[in-house]
């Protein structure tokens, strides 16, 4: 957000390209992500600890009972693991590097296998332009690495103070995709086109009364003492209210947020 702004203040506008790795762990080399831990430098007995930790692992297929011949699986991070999403994010890790040396301008921002890559421009059409270039570049990095985005997830926003329809698209492989007239959610933040987050807001604030109604209903039935109650409310309510809170608080009495802080008095008091 603060990139943004900052974007904001030179007079230009800025737009986010969303992508999703397609079966991600799944389809994660294991050759190639001992080549990349190299070329960090990871030590060597560590790169022989990960081969071997994706060595060796078969899938057996039963169906109504019956086993059928096990196979021995050559890709993939097994899930379930604390190193899987580390392994995972350091095989990714290269194409971060690739976009944003070869597309001017450009940030990337991923959380696992969601990934988010910013630019700014003085236009539109200028943004567009420098996201269907990340998505030439990202597309061509994913083939040489065994990588697959699922293009049908992707999304964009365009992120501007001007009040208007954008109609400038970006081309992603096969598709031309257009910025969302809507608020966009992204890693559960609801995202609009000015940054207020009043989307996000009203939405976690749905979420929470809905959850508080749950919480009503339990007491009723189960006789929770209020101590227990206070530590439900706390996980299943001000969990869900204050999700994101972060991004738009602004300090007690901020113009703007005065409804914002009264919902929230109501469900966190």
């Amino acid at each position: 957000m603060s990139r943004t702004q900052q974007a904001w203040k030179k007079k230009k506008v800025a737009g986010t390209l969303l992508m999703d790795v397609q079966a991600a762990f799944n389809n994660t080399s294991k050759r190639l992500l001992a080549a990349r831990l190299e070329t960090l430098g990871v030590e060597a007995d560590l790169v022989r600890w990960t081969i071997s930790f994706m060595t060796g692992k078969r899938v057996r297929l039963v169906l109504d009972g019956k086993e059928g011949e096990a196979h021995e699986v050559q890709t993939g991070i097994p899930q379930g693991s604390p190193a899987a999403p580390i392994l995972f994010i350091t095989y990714l890790s290269g194409i971060f590097e690739e976009v944003e040396r070869r597309c001017e301008g450009v940030k990337a921002l991923s959380f696992a296998d969601d990934i988010s890559w910013w630019a700014e421009g003085a236009t539109d059409e200028e943004v567009a332009g420098r996201l269907s270039r990340v998505g030439e570049v990202a597309i061509e990095w994913a083939a040489r690495n065994g990588v697959v985005f699922d293009h049908d997830k992707s999304e964009a926003m365009l992120f501007s103070r001007k009040r208007r329809v954008p109609t400038a698209t970006i081309k992603v492989g096969e598709r031309e995709i257009g910025f969302n007239k809507k608020a966009t959610r992204w890693l559960g933040i609801w995202l609009d086109s000015h940054l207020t987050l009043k989307e996000h807001q009203k939405t976690m604030a749905k979420k929470a009364r809905k959850a508080m109604a749950r919480l009503r209903r339990l007491m009723g039935q189960m006789g929770l003492t209020s101590a227990n109650c206070r530590k439900v409310m706390i996980a299943c309510v001000q969990a869900v209210a204050l999700y994101g809170s972060e991004l738009w608080w602004r300090g007690e009495g901020e113009p703007g947020m005065v409804g914002a802080e009264e919902e929230l008095q109501k469900m966190v008091s």
